[in-house]
């Protein structure tokens, strides 16, 4: 089942954090309801609160669920011991399906 879509950051993170879906994580193409998809479109006005929130709360808890599902090949961004995004532009990037 699809992750719920949701219009709020910290609500989409607090389902992300509960979900054992590994599924949800990985962005199939444009539209999707995946986590990734989702948060791209809710954090998207490049100002430094929406890049602070993104690389200290929903980027980290993000990555950290795709190291845990033993999905590090969608880590597109370089990370820090805690999995927090030391870069972001790579958690825009989608080629259709292509990493």
């Amino acid at each position: 089942m699809p992750p719920q879509v949701e219009t709020n950051i910290s609500l989409l993170q607090s389902n992300m954090h509960s979900s054992n879906e590994t599924g949800d994580f990985d962005i199939t193409g444009a539209g999707d309801t995946s986590y990734r998809s989702q948060a791209t479109g809710l954090i998207d006005s490049g100002d430094s609160a929406d890049v602070q929130l993104l690389k200290n709360h929903f980027g980290r808890e993000y990555y950290k669920k795709l190291h845990q599902f033993g999905l590090d090949h969608l880590i597109t961004d370089t990370v820090d011991a805690g999995y927090r995004p030391v870069t972001i532009t790579g958690f825009y990037y989608f080629s259709g399906g292509e990493y």
